[in-house]
């Protein structure tokens, strides 16, 4: 192979290692198999974790720290990405909402809040956002954006007329709402940025599909649902749209309510020019995830950056935590999927190992395709 220029673009590998990691652990495979390579990489999100380094990859802008709510309602430090020349922000859920910010003893699904993203987009807003996109992932709860609403301005109220505070568990409780604060937000267009199609309710809604990764046992999952239904009742909050039960619900409050376009969080990435560019550049592309199975190809990150591969003829190697399913993305252009981690060894031991198992991996590849 004359072009020894590769384009690396891998998803995170949730809760083990950010997009960032996966990418240098790659590059530094790659190198291994041929040191004059050349790599072009990218911070790869479909709307998760590493959502706003992704975009400051694309788009420019600087990252803007506040202090913000987290979802066990303590506080702490979250950012955001803001570019003052197109007057856009990027705001991922995962910053002040997500998973990861709160020790697996504190997490309560039903307690659990997003007034922390609720303020980052306020922020947002007030140093002058015309534009805003949510990156909706790996967030830690399930209260159908109350919090994010609540930060805004908007107000929830019981049976008694009594304040609710906004999580999981007010979603049933809720029978009244003061939804007039949205109207100072009429200026801001707003994005929604995801992977996932599901409806708020429901057997594939947020709470039967997300909800039990999140800590939520079988009576929390049926409570939740059950509120989500009774609080989209009360706010005119669309049930059956696609991507409303993303993020705990919160698909459902920024389309319907602050009227959100939903865009998929990888096509954000693999449409650019920046993307393209590389593209054209390179001889092959290597990207990944921490799990390559059946829901891979519908429309996760790995499938996305395989799909635009195939439009420019080049081949595409996965190197993911693990490999269970692939021959659904052969049609993508696909060649060949490889695991870094061995199936007999302990999860724990991958976790602590991933980067120089990602690394093994990606060399096993590149040296198929450049020596």
């Amino acid at each position: 192979m004359k072009n020894t220029t590769i384009l690396v673009a891998p998803d995170s590998y949730k809760g083990c290692l950010s997009s960032e990691e996966v990418g240098r652990a790659i590059e530094r495979g790659i190198k291994s198999a041929r040191a004059d390579a050349e790599v072009i990489r990218f911070s790869a999100s479909d709307g998760g974790e590493g959502f706003c380094e992704c975009m400051r990859g694309i788009f420019g802008g600087d990252m803007v720290s506040r202090e913000a709510t987290y979802p066990d309602n303590t506080r702490g430090s979250a950012s955001f990405l803001f570019c003052a020349a197109s007057e856009s922000a990027y705001i991922e859920t995962a910053s002040a909402s997500g998973l990861t910010l709160v020790a697996p003893e504190r997490r309560d699904i039903l307690r659990a809040t997003t007034l922390g993203t609720g303020e980052l987009i306020k922020a947002a807003a007030e140093l002058g956002a015309k534009r805003i996109t949510i990156g909706l992932g790996g967030s830690a709860t399930n209260d159908c954006g109350m919090g994010i609403l609540h930060a805004l301005g908007c107000r929830f109220y019981g049976a008694e007329g009594e304040e609710l505070f906004p999580c999981g568990a007010s979603l049933i409780k809720t029978k009244s709402a003061d939804l007039s604060a949205l109207k100072d937000l009429r200026g801001i267009k707003f994005k929604a940025a995801c992977d996932v199609n599901n409806p708020l309710c429901g057997p594939d809604g947020a709470a039967f599909v997300f909800a039990p990764q999140k800590g939520a046992d079988a009576g929390a999952v049926e409570a939740l649902d059950k509120g989500a239904r009774n609080f989209a009742s009360v706010t005119g909050i669309d049930t059956e749209t696609p991507g409303a039960g993303a993020a705990g619900g919160c698909g459902g409050a920024l389309i319907s309510l602050l009227g959100a376009e939903y865009e998929s969080g990888a096509e954000l990435l693999v449409n650019s020019r920046a993307f393209s560019e590389a593209l054209q550049k390179c001889s092959a592309v290597f990207t990944g995830e921490g799990k390559t199975d059946l829901q891979t190809s519908h429309g996760k990150l790995v499938a996305v950056v395989a799909e635009k591969a195939k439009t420019f003829g080049k081949p595409v190697y996965v190197v993911s935590g693990a490999v269970e399913e692939h021959e659904t993305l052969e049609a993508s252009g696909v060649i060949a999927c490889f695991a870094a981690t061995p199936r007999e060894m302990p999860l724990e031991e991958a976790f602590r190992r991933a980067p120089e198992l990602v690394s093994a991996a990606a060399e096993n590849a590149a040296r198929s395709i450049l020596n």
